[in-house]
């Protein structure tokens, strides 16, 4: 098989589902009252998929696939942030390659946020769990750590339930009080 062809195969095989699965869409019907139905999300993903894959397909056979990224970085010859830190070329040490206790905290909170959510409701779990994730990752400022929480789970209330209607889960006992209170602080009826 052609080389470029070889390169193109599994986007052409993911355009080919993309077609399929944006005529599977189809089916999906449901009556809305006029507000956007529950085929829109799904075709809309879908067909961003299939552009995709025209855009990468095009790209392959008119351009090839380059194996290393070049551009204004292949110039450098050094870490401007060395540089700017008075670090000499070279003497820096490297960083650590693989962080598995990081990974397997990362893997425990995700599952931790799966598990605890249908409890606490969607507001609490995501404001949790976007606080403590990037504290898992290293970062070790506690106040941006919850204001990403905050200001993060607060942007995904207002996108999942004011634009795209998806209901999500209010929780139990006080949290679905304090999730009721939310949806109503935001005109959510």
């Amino acid at each position: 098989m052609n080389g470029r062809l070889r390169q193109v195969l599994p986007h052409g095989v993911m355009l080919a589902a993309s077609v399929l699965l944006y005529w599977a869409a189809t089916g999906i019907d449901a009556d809305t009252g006029g507000r956007i139905g529950p085929a829109a999300w799904p075709k809309a993903i879908i067909v961003v998929l299939g552009v995709l894959c025209i855009w990468e397909i095009v790209k392959r056979l008119t351009a090839g696939s380059a194996p290393a990224a070049r551009g204004l970085v292949n110039a450098l010859s050094h870490n401007p942030a060395e540089v700017a830190a008075g670090i000499e070329a070279g003497s820096a040490p490297a960083p650590d390659a693989e962080h598995p206790r990081k990974l397997a905290a990362g893997i425990a909170l995700v599952a931790a946020y799966v598990v605890a959510v249908s409890w606490t409701g969607f507001f609490v779990a995501t404001v949790l769990f976007l606080a403590i994730f990037p504290w898992v990752g290293g970062l070790r400022r506690p106040v941006l750590a919850a204001l990403l929480g905050l200001s993060g789970s607060l942007v995904l209330i207002v996108v999942f339930m004011r634009v795209a209607y998806i209901s999500l889960p209010l929780g139990e006992g006080p949290f679905r009080a304090l999730s009721l209170a939310l949806l109503r602080a935001i005109g959510v009826t």
